[in-house]
């Protein structure tokens, strides 16, 4: 018998060892986002995910993107925990 997967704690103690991470979110919704990230960044999107299932913290979770601004000063992406259905962590050192 297969368990069914817990999507508020995907993993109890998911220490990234890595430098740096791709970080895939899967939104209720079907669709992915992506994001490049280093250790220390996904930590804390884990963190806020974490206390946000306890029912702590903010509803949405900010991501400074510092590539492809164009005529921008900065672009920021914006992921709302109760849209997010689940989430994948690939580590990989650069």
């Amino acid at each position: 018998m297969m368990e069914n997967a817990n999507p508020t704690n995907p993993d109890p103690n998911p220490n990234p060892s890595g430098d740096n991470a791709l970080l895939v979110t899967k939104l209720i919704s079907g669709l992915e986002k992506e994001f490049d990230l280093s250790a220390s960044e996904v930590e804390d999107f884990i963190d806020w995910y974490n206390n946000r299932a306890d029912g702590r913290g903010k509803e949405t979770y900010m991501f400074d993107k510092d590539f492809n601004k164009g005529p921008f000063s900065s672009r920021k992406d914006y992921v709302s925990f109760s849209k997010i259905q689940s989430f994948e962590v690939m580590e990989y050192t650069k």
